[in-house]
């Protein structure tokens, strides 16, 4: 690979370094034709633009292994469900009098004068209270890459926000319900973000308005994430597993549906879990159900994407 990637070791490092990503069969079939292309494009590109080159080169690597092309079925949802997300996000924006805003104002009048242990939160809060919104906008322009950006913004301020929540949780519970209201951020963000890009070309202004739709309904119905809002008996069971069972229409290739259930599902399980914690008692009780619904869940995708296979030939 070395030989054919001029310029030093520092490229010959970075090239190893991407290709490793790679699954081995694809390596053993394309690596030198990948190792060749890299030589030419970081021809004199410098360290920035090699590192660059390396970095998107190593990001393809990751969507072969984890089926996220846009020729995979995963690929294709996450690029189905992207403009949903983008508005469940803007959905989740916190309205005059949802708890959410008390936290938004105080951290504005703070500013930059909040003592600095404070100031990566509070930065955080403002900024997952705008971001969503800008991620919206450019979804409806269609301006994706700059909507890319944006998402994984969003999912980084909610890390911000949840390790700042590690370091000064008073307790436990205390923790879940602030991990509560930013899973959505978290997970949202990083499917929107972990679509491929080769399949979001258009403005998708339909989708972001019924997504934001969706999403203010969802929060409203969970009591914009209010800790005093718990859902009791068989609620949060049926908002968990209603969009699971839409993203197994995916195994069907029927990916409108499935991308509705997936759009929906980072606002619905995240607080559906937190009430189930809190009425079996504790979290590690929940883990044997969850375990057990989610191995349920993937053998119903492997039966129905199998009965599609034996279907095709058919036809």
């Amino acid at each position: 690979m070395s030989a054919v990637t001029p310029g030093g070791h520092r490229e010959g490092v970075a090239l190893r370094a991407a290709l490793a990503l790679y699954p081995a069969r694809y390596r053993r079939d394309r690596g030198a034709e990948l190792a060749e292309v890299f030589a030419d494009t970081t021809a004199g590109a410098g360290p920035l633009g090699t590192a660059r080159e390396a970095l998107d080169l190593a990001g393809y690597g990751l969507r072969l292994r984890t089926g996220l092309t846009a020729t995979a079925l995963g690929g294709r949802l996450l690029a189905a469900a992207a403009p949903l997300l983008a508005g469940t996000l803007l959905g989740l924006s916190a309205l005059p009098g949802d708890p959410r805003t008390l936290q938004v104002t105080a951290a504005a009048r703070a500013g930059f004068a909040a003592p600095w242990p404070l100031l990566p939160d509070h930065l955080a809060v403002l900024g997952l209270a705008v971001v969503p919104v800008l991620l919206a906008a450019a979804a409806l322009l269609g301006a994706w890459r700059a909507a890319r950006v944006l998402a994984g913004l969003v999912a980084l301020l909610a890390a911000v926000r949840l390790g700042a929540d590690l370091v000064g949780a008073a307790d436990g519970w205390l923790l879940m319900w602030n991990a509560t209201a930013l899973l959505p951020y978290l997970l949202g963000g990083a499917l929107f973000a972990a679509a491929p890009p080769d399949l979001l070309e258009r403005p998708a202004r339909r989708s972001v308005a019924v997504g934001a739709g969706v999403g203010l309904l969802v929060t409203r119905a969970q009591g914009g994430y209010d800790s005093r809002h718990l859902m009791d008996g068989w609620m949060p069971l049926l908002l968990l597993a209603v969009p699971l069972l839409l993203v197994l229409f995916a195994a069907r290739d029927r990916l409108l549906p499935a991308a509705a259930g997936l759009a929906v599902l980072p606002l619905t399980a995240a607080f559906s879990l937190f009430s189930l914690w809190g009425q079996v008692g504790g979290l590690w009780p929940l883990v044997p159900d969850v375990a057990a619904g989610a191995l349920a869940l993937a053998l119903a995708g492997r039966l129905l994407a199998g009965r599609q296979r034996q279907r095709r030939p058919a036809a």
